[in-house]
C-alpha cells in the first residue's frame, strides 16, 4: 500500500494471549505511543455479547485484556482503568464479568468492572445522527482520555462479519438493544461516532466461522492480534482475512461515508491466510446434509 497513507496496522502471530503484552510494547512504538501519564482514566471495551468462554470465539480472551493493562500499567504508569460492558436483553454484563474471568482479572491487576446499564449516566442529544438523536452516555466514559476497544473477529449471519465497528454497539447502556435493530447499520455508525475509540486491539487467537456466528459459530484458530486506531481501517483489514467483500456491508460504508474512518492504510505483519473458506457463512444445503449423513454410516 501507499506510504502516504496515516494510518497504520500492525499484526502479530502468536502462541496465546501470553504474548499479548510483548505485542503491545512492540505496537505502540510503531505507532507513535499513546498520550498517556499517571493521572489519566483508560476505558477498555471488550465484547462479551454472551456467556460463552474465549475458547468458543464468542468473546475476548481476558488473558488479552490482561497484556493490555500489564502495558498501561508498566509503561505509562495508568492507574485508573476500568473495563465497561453493558447489558443486553438476553446477556448481563454483571454474569460476564463473573463467568467470563473478568472479576478474577480485575481483583488480580487491581481494576474497575463497570456496568455500564447499572452505572450513572445522562442524556445527551447528538443532532447529526443519523438514527440515535438522544443517547444515554455513562458518565464514566465522560472522564476517560483513552478508550481502548478489543473486539473479536467472527462471522455474522445477519450481516457478513462482526470486528472493531460492532463492538461499539456494546457501549449503549440501554439493555433493549433489540430496537435499534430496526435501523442497526445507522445505530453502529452512530455509536462510533459517539464512542471512537483511541486504539483497537482486535483478539484474533481464536475467531469465529460458520453460518452461527457471532454467538454460536465455528471457533478457528488464527493465532493474531492486530492493532491499530481506526475502526473502519480494522474492519477493511479483517473482512479481506475472512474473504468478504465489507463493501457489502451497509454499515462498514455508512460509517466510511460519514468519516468515521478511512480504507487507506499500511500494515506491518503477516496476515492470516488460507482461512477464508472457513468464514463461509451460507447454511449447508439439505442435500449436502444428506450426503454427509450416508458417509457417515
Amino acid at each position: 500500500m501507499n506510504e502516504q497513507y496515516k494510518e497504520s496496522i500492525i499484526l502479530y502471530q502468536v502462541k496465546d494471549a501470553i504474548d499479548t503484552y510483548a505485542c503491545m510494547k512492540k505496537g505502540l512504538d510503531s505507532i507513535d505511543g499513546l498520550k498517556l501519564d499517571s493521572d489519566s482514566f483508560v476505558a477498555i471495551k471488550p465484547n462479551l455479547c454472551c456467556i460463552k468462554s474465549f475458547e468458543t470465539g464468542a468473546t475476548t480472551d481476558p488473558h488479552v485484556v490482561e497484556g493490555i493493562i500489564r502495558c498501561l500499567r508498566r509503561d505509562y504508569g495508568v492507574t485508573s482503568i476500568y473495563i465497561v460492558e453493558s447489558d443486553a436483553s438476553q446477556m448481563l454484563a454483571d454474569m460476564a464479568f463473573k463467568l467470563l474471568g473478568y472479576e478474577k482479572l480485575a481483583r488480580k491487576m487491581n481494576v474497575e468492572l463497570v456496568n455500564l446499564s447499572k452505572s450513572p449516566f445522562m442524556i445527551r442529544d447528538f443532532p447529526e445522527n443519523a438514527f440515535l438523536k438522544k443517547i444515554r452516555f455513562p458518565k464514566v466514559m465522560e472522564q476517560v482520555n483513552l478508550f481502548i476497544s478489543v473486539p473479536k473477529i467472527k462471522t455474522w449471519g445477519a450481516n457478513s462479519f462482526t470486528a472493531a465497528l460492532k463492538n461499539q454497539f456494546g457501549l449503549n447502556p440501554d439493555p433493549n438493544k433489540g430496537r435499534l435493530h430496526k435501523r442497526l447499520d445507522d445505530a453502529i455508525v452512530d455509536l462510533n461516532l459517539v464512542f471512537k475509540p483511541n486504539l483497537i486491539v482486535v483478539d484474533g487467537i481464536i475467531a469465529m466461522g460458520g453460518f452461527r456466528g457471532p454467538v454460536d459459530g465455528v471457533p478457528l484458530k488464527l493465532n493474531t492480534l492486530i492493532l491499530g486506531r481506526d475502526p473502519v481501517a480494522i474492519d477493511h483489514l479483517v473482512a479481506s482475512i475472512m474473504g468478504i467483500n465489507p463493501n457489502a456491508v451497509r454499515y462498514f460504508t455508512e460509517a466510511e461515508r460519514r468519516g468515521v474512518g478511512t480504507t487507506k492504510y499500511t500494515t506491518a505483519g503477516n496476515i492470516p491466510r488460507g482461512f477464508q473458506s472457513e468464514f463461509r457463512i451460507d447454511p449447508p444445503r439439505l442435500r449436502n446434509l444428506y450426503n454427509l449423513f450416508r458417509r457417515s454410516n
